[in-house]
């Protein structure tokens, strides 16, 4: 069906009624939009309203133009959009068309943002509606994501009603702000409810959660069934399936096969996305490009860092969602020296932190701070409030970064290291364990050398080790092995084991005797 079946007026209300008429007209700018002209199908939709057939009729369409441009690249959304306020439309329909314009800006960190939505929030002080009122508010919402202000944006979202009729169809946009807002936060098991309780009979494309799914997925460690839902989803060739939701999945499946040490892989799906150089539409594949920035085979060619940090100083939303993209990149800026990356992704996470200011991102913060300055203060810190989050691979991460830190004792590393390379077998990352394991085995080489010159260590307390340490405190404090064991994220026979060390080490018999040591000597 073409363009000209609704804007030469040959399908009148006279021929159909209204409820025909409007299924032909969705119909029509769905097969417009899978053909790639999506600016075309905005046309006809915005024209439709124009016609001003009512008020029921003119909120249904104004929903369906806000499902196709979520549907559509930023760049073909936002001049289908400013075509759409060059037809007459009434003052409620501009404020809502304005909004959708502000919204897409925000998303994308465009430099215009601020004066689009105060260009919106006067429309719809004057003439708006609910449906005004929504897109308003999910624009003031995107602004703040885009500037790392999770409160801001989860304040503004509370005032939405996603299972109000009027809201229809714009919930699926709602309730994907709102998880992605609890990923920000730390709070993993309640986006999992929030993607997985939505209704199955909301109009518009659900795609969208179900890809926030695998992030959080990949964010706590869960990879085997991160994986295998994006593959099944990126593969069912929906006709709902975003470019956006298509460039998350893309990123799901390649970090996850990087994690299990399938580079060429993991190559092969992320090398066609680096193509994309052309900003705003780039944003989108900004999560794809943070995963293969840890590869110097697919980012040094692509110069990916200073495309990625350029996208994320006009908006941090694509770190929001998996935490450890942010160290990730400064690991990444630190290994090729380019030192101005490096403190500018610091800076980025440092923001995020303070307008943030939850454990996951003051843990981050330290996490990026120890990496560029090589503070192994900064990693201890980082992994001790990771300890208290979901995010295992974050945590795995920081581990390792904190064994590779060159001002570590040997010891310390060694343990560190090791229990990175535990904590990525445990969220099926062997690519990953396998690193871990090797710098654990040059660290074990590297003590033995040193004891064999230095002779035996000391005695009492600074004979255990690090790992020993944290055993001890918590031990001491009243913790049971199967807790200090859960907490630490090793195995009750690696406490156990360590324990027997501890004893052995200290001269002592039992856990009276180990609390009275650790006070005497903590005092």
């Amino acid at each position: 069906m073409s363009e000209s079946s609704f804007s030469s007026g040959t399908l009148s209300a006279d021929d159909v009624t209204t409820g025909q008429r409007r299924h032909r007209l969705f119909e029509a700018a769905d097969q417009l939009r899978l053909a790639g002209r999506g600016t075309e199908a905005l046309h006809i939709l915005a024209a439709e309203i124009a016609t001003s057939r009512g008020e029921p009729h003119r909120t249904l369409v104004l929903g369906w133009m806000a499902r196709t441009v979520t549907l559509e690249q930023p760049t073909i959304a936002l001049t289908g959009l400013r075509e759409a306020l060059n037809l007459r439309l009434d003052a409620r329909s501009r404020a809502t068309v304005l909004a959708l314009v502000a919204t897409v800006a925000a998303r994308t960190g465009h430099p215009d943002t601020d004066a689009l939505l105060r260009d919106a929030g006067t429309a719809h002080a004057a003439s708006g509606d609910q449906s005004s009122a929504r897109h308003l508010a999910l624009g003031r919402a995107a602004r703040s994501l885009a500037h790392g202000d999770l409160p801001g944006a989860q304040a503004v979202l509370a005032a939405l009603d996603p299972n109000s009729w009027a809201a229809r169809a714009d919930a699926p946009s709602i309730r994907a702000e709102r998880i992605l807002v609890e990923l920000g936060l730390g709070r993993h098991p309640d986006a999992r409810t929030a993607a997985r309780q939505a209704p199955d009979d909301v109009d518009g494309p659900l795609t969208g959660l179900t890809a926030l799914d695998c992030l959080r997925m990949v964010a706590v460690g869960e990879l085997p069934e991160a994986a295998a839902l994006a593959v099944t989803t990126l593969s069912s060739s929906s006709a709902d399936l975003s470019r956006e939701v298509r460039a998350l999945l893309v990123a799901v499946i390649g970090e996850v096969r990087y994690r299990r040490g399938e580079h060429d892989d993991a190559r092969a799906i992320l090398r066609a996305c680096l193509t994309e150089d052309r900003w705003p539409d780039r944003t989108m594949w900004s999560p794809a490009f943070c995963v293969a920035a840890r590869d110097p085979a697919l980012s040094t060619p692509a110069g990916l860092l200073t495309r990625v940090v350029a996208d994320l100083h006009r908006s941090v939303r694509p770190l929001l969602p998996v935490p450890h993209f942010g160290p990730r990149l400064v690991r990444a800026a630190v290994a090729t020296g380019d030192t101005r990356a490096v403190h500018r992704v610091t800076e980025l996470v440092e923001l995020v932190s303070t307008r943030t200011p939850v454990p996951l991102w003051r843990a981050l913060a330290d996490q990026s701070r120890g990496l560029r300055d090589g503070d192994p203060d900064a990693l201890r810190s980082a992994v001790d409030q990771l300890r208290t989050t979901a995010a295992r691979p974050a945590l795995a991460d920081a581990l390792l970064d904190l064994a590779n830190n060159p001002r570590l004792r040997p010891a310390e590393a060694r343990d560190a290291a090791h229990e990175a390379a535990a904590l990525y077998a445990r969220i099926g990352a062997p690519g990953d364990q396998a690193v871990a394991d090797r710098r654990c085995a040059d660290l074990t080489g590297t003590l033995r050398h040193r004891q064999s010159i230095d002779g035996q260590p000391g005695g009492g307390l600074d004979a255990l080790t690090p790992a020993e340490e944290r055993v001890a405190e918590m031990l001491a404090a009243g913790a049971t092995k199967k807790e200090a064991a859960r907490s630490l994220f090793v195995s009750f026979h690696t406490v156990d084991t360590q324990l027997r060390s501890i004893y052995h080490k200290l001269g002592i018999n039992n856990r009276m005797q180990l609390v009275r040591a650790w006070e005497r000597t903590r005092r």
